[in-house]
């Protein structure tokens, strides 16, 4: 981990694989390249048959783009059942926002995208959150094991649904915050391997090794709320760490085992450290990139931190595994 100079710790490695701005335009130079190298991911992950109702062997039928099962015959357009689908967007405006959106280690606005792609503000930003939402749905397949450490954020964001006669409150009832629940795989770190690592027992830096991470927006902090989401996406032998809100003190009923502590705020990053340091990043993507997040569409913005930070050290191309993604029938 690095420390950004503001003092924040940066969650990403910098050796992540990654294929640059450079290798992807010469990879993919134009339309027909786009569309051959998509017919390919296709066909590797497999396509369900409309007619046969499971999956079976296609080809591709190139003078009409359409992908045809062996067994029936029914043909499919080549983007039916992909993120990709209904969408008049080129493959080569996909590939390049795919792209864009994997390798770039921040967040992107779709202001700025469509002024690099020279498209329309509407449609990019439509694209991008449909890529943000099939990085939510492939990251809930996954639980978190271990030990889980679990807080609770409130988070900028405008209610468009909102009355704007309706007098704003102040604090955590206010018509301004979202609440989010989050859930972060902490592993304790001995002062071996410390020393092992870096040479000498470092104590700036954590005690606990970070693993994957989850966001969820909530309409509330109740035990049965939090409860529900522990149960969909935390393993049943998880440790759980979280501080005395009384929303936590049913964990118990859902997992494990639980440790419940009281911790003052000065004692929060000790006691609870990847839990803030998460929160802590995550909204200064949200507003320092995006500014002003609808509550509706926030999960989405989160998904796409999510997605990023749980394969920052994963050593392979995170546009490959994108793609993967892109063409996963499950996604829609």
């Amino acid at each position: 981990m690095k420390k950004h100079p503001n003092g924040l710790t940066l969650l990403y490695n910098s050796n992540e694989v990654n294929m640059n701005l450079l290798q992807f335009v010469k990879d993919y130079p134009n339309e027909e390249v786009c569309l051959q190298k998509f017919v390919e991911y296709r066909l590797q992950r497999g396509i369900t048959c409309t007619k046969c109702g499971e999956h079976t062997k296609h080809c591709f039928v190139k003078a009409q783009k359409r992908f045809e099962c062996y067994k029936c015959k029914t043909r499919i357009s080549y983007k039916q059942g992909t993120l990709m689908e209904k969408s008049k967007v080129s493959i080569q405006t996909w590939f390049m926002l795919i792209h864009l959106m994997t390798s770039i280690k921040k967040s992107l606005s779709a202001l700025e995208v469509s002024r690099q792609l020279d498209a329309r503000y509407d449609t990019i930003w439509y694209a991008m959150h449909k890529i943000r939402s099939a990085m939510g749905k492939r990251d809930a397949r996954y639980d978190l094991k271990g030990t889980v450490e679990i807080d609770d954020a409130f988070f900028v964001a405008v209610d468009l649904g909102r009355d704007k006669d309706e007098e704003i409150k102040r604090g955590r009832g206010s018509q301004r915050q979202a609440k989010v629940l989050v859930m972060v795989e902490s592993e304790p770190v001995s002062k071996e391997v410390k020393i092992e690592k870096y040479g000498k027992d470092t104590p700036h830096r954590k005690d606990r090794k970070m693993g994957f991470v989850k966001m969820v927006v909530v309409d509330d902090l109740s035990e049965q709320t939090i409860n529900y989401e522990a149960n969909k996406g935390l393993n049943e032998g998880v440790v759980a760490i979280s501080d005395d809100w009384k929303g936590y003190r049913g964990l118990g009923k859902v997992i494990t085992k639980v440790n419940q502590m009281v911790v003052p705020p000065k004692q929060a990053m000790d006691k609870l450290p990847w839990v803030h340091t998460v929160i802590s990043n995550a909204k200064k993507m949200t507003t320092g990139v995006h500014h002003s997040v609808a509550k509706e569409y926030l999960q989405n913005y989160l998904n796409e931190f999510c997605w990023k930070i749980n394969r920052r050290s994963f050593n392979s191309d995170p546009f490959e595994r994108a793609m993967c993604m892109a063409v996963d029938e499950y996604w829609c």
